[in-house]
């Protein structure tokens, strides 16, 4: 018994080619299935999608990472070699999900239109100003560069103090948690203050709401690669968008409750579904991914077959452990060490279409 656990007969197996090339709809997700991961293992993982590409399968790629636009996605799956063919522009970008765009997507529909956004990377920024909000307050410029008034880390005592920070932008209607390869207290506390004065000032008024937190993804964690550690290799581990944004809803008592825009949230799988947006066949998909947490509960809440590959977040020590636990939205329906696992058994002889 694993964990406190109790046994769990059953769980992941891999799949046969049969059941493989059986689904209609692949969901890739992309760090630690097509990239971040050994160069030989991309090579093989790109083969694979571009052959179930040749079979005439819809193709789609769904990343929690809020650090880049569709657009930055799709030129890096380019240069892995994902064949496009003829597809136009507008029709590849039909293909990519990625957090940043399912954010500005929401803020878009709910009428947020200035958001406080805690992020190390333009890509959360361009996608907003594609959809039409372009006065939001953030941790960094459209240059990229750091908003120097978010360069010291303190909570206190640094010039301009949070109450000037937010003396300055008080129209801010909402807090966007972008993944931050930099987060700080100093971005956190500005956040809980925006809720904190929101709170104060209008909680007595008849049309009062609380100020919205929305998280581009919910990841307790992530991986930057590996290393070797007292003679073994070891994951390098990263602090998740959820867990960041857990920063900051834990500021409050009690807990405040955050949105969550990417896997594996209701905001995600219905737009996966619905007819005005990607139109997706759930129960004729294969969700494939690294992470147990995002992608494969992600995957199953909504009826998809699921396929956890090994090469990224997840450990078989990890698997083992949820699968001796026995929940449902923890257990993949299929796994495998790699996506490129049947290309490398192919060596390049592979059925004909």
């Amino acid at each position: 018994m694993l964990g406190g656990c109790p046994a769990e007969e059953e769980g992941a197996r891999e799949p046969s080619w049969k059941e493989f090339t059986s689904f209609e709809t692949y969901i890739f997700d992309c760090d630690g299935v097509i990239w971040g991961i050994d160069q030989a293992d991309t090579a093989t993982a790109v083969e694979t999608i571009n052959y179930l590409l040749g079979l005439g399968k819809r193709v789609m790629f769904v990343t929690n990472n809020s650090n880049k636009r569709r657009k930055d996605f799709l030129a890096e799956l380019t240069r892995k070699g994902i064949n496009f063919g003829s597809r136009s522009e507008e029709e590849k970008l039909g293909m990519m999900i990625s957090a940043s765009y399912t954010t500005a997507r929401y803020l878009a529909k709910a009428g947020l239109r200035y958001p406080f956004v805690i992020t190390s990377d333009t890509g959360l920024l361009q996608e907003l100003q594609d959809v039409g909000i372009h006065e939001f307050f953030s941790t960094i410029g459209l240059d990229g560069k750091p908003d120097p008034r978010f360069e010291s880390p303190a909570m206190h005592g640094a010039e301009p103090s949070v109450v000037e920070l937010i003396s300055s932008r008080p129209e801010v209607d909402c807090i966007v948690v972008g993944w931050d390869m930099g987060i700080t207290g100093r971005k956190v506390v500005t956040a809980v203050n925006y809720i904190r004065f929101h709170d104060d000032l209008n909680r007595d008024k008849p049309d009062y709401q609380p100020m919205p937190i929305i998280a581009c993804s919910g990841d307790a964690s992530g991986v930057f690669g590996t290393a070797t550690y007292q003679g073994q290799t070891v994951k390098i581990r990263a602090i998740g968008n959820g867990a960041m944004a857990e920063f900051v809803a834990q500021c409050f008592d009690p807990v405040r409750d955050w949105l969550d825009m990417g896997k594996p949230s209701d905001a995600l799988l219905d737009l996966l579904a619905s007819p005005e947006a990607y139109d997706v066949d759930l129960s004729t998909a294969l969700m494939v991914g690294d992470t147990l947490q995002t992608d494969i509960v992600f995957g199953n809440r909504g009826g998809m077959a699921t396929l956890l590959v090994m090469t990224g977040v997840t450990t078989e020590e990890e698997l083992e452990e949820s699968l001796q636990c026995g929940d449902p939205l923890r257990t993949p329906t299929f796994k495998l060490p790699k996506l490129g696992h049947f290309a490398e058994i192919m060596n390049g002889q592979w059925p004909s279409a």
